[in-house]
């Protein structure tokens, strides 16, 4: 999908400039002045070829997402309930050498898969870590468009879709 044109009201996406010269390049990955949301912590992940992480939830906080290198797809669906885009999906693709951020709100869940080779990523959060805000679904449940060869996880904690809906409506 045109990473222009995400149909879930309130995912932002924006692009970044990259300068080039003799000695490398240099290009600016956040300023407090593109709008977007107050980042408290960073952390960089590195996703395997054919690697699935998530899918997963916030309840209070936002996501920042910049993939470094590979190229890094991530897949999005609506499950606030008074979206007009409740349930509605999508799939972003964020290439290392076009370095864009995408900024996920609370209620829009997300999955990241690195579909053909290793793939650096930069998350930035609006709060700090805290595993009750971090509602995970079952991969295979939630309804995203990657191939039953990937590699995902079980996650103990990762819920049916329903029950991700239902958490989210009931504050648990």
């Amino acid at each position: 999908m045109d990473a222009d044109r995400v149909p879930i009201p309130d995912v932002v996406v924006h692009h970044f400039t990259t300068h080039i010269d003799a000695r490398g390049s240099l290009t600016e990955i956040f300023r407090s002045s593109w709008g977007g949301v107050p980042i408290r912590q960073w952390t960089a992940m590195t996703l395997g070829a054919r690697v699935i992480r998530g899918p997963s939830v916030h309840r209070r906080h936002s996501d920042a997402v910049i993939a470094l290198t590979g190229v890094l797809q991530i897949g999005l669906r609506d499950l606030r309930e008074k979206s007009p885009a409740f349930r509605q999906t999508c799939r972003l693709a964020l290439p290392g050498l076009q370095p864009m951020v995408v900024f996920i709100p609370p209620g829009v869940m997300h999955t990241f898969y690195a579909a053909t080779e290793v793939t650096l990523v930069l998350v930035g959060t609006t709060h700090e870590y805290d595993p009750d805000d971090d509602i995970r679904c079952q991969w295979q449940d939630a309804g995203l468009d990657v191939d039953e060869s990937v590699i995902g996880t079980n996650d103990s904690r990762a819920r049916s879709l329903d029950d991700v809906i239902a958490a989210l409506r009931s504050g648990n």
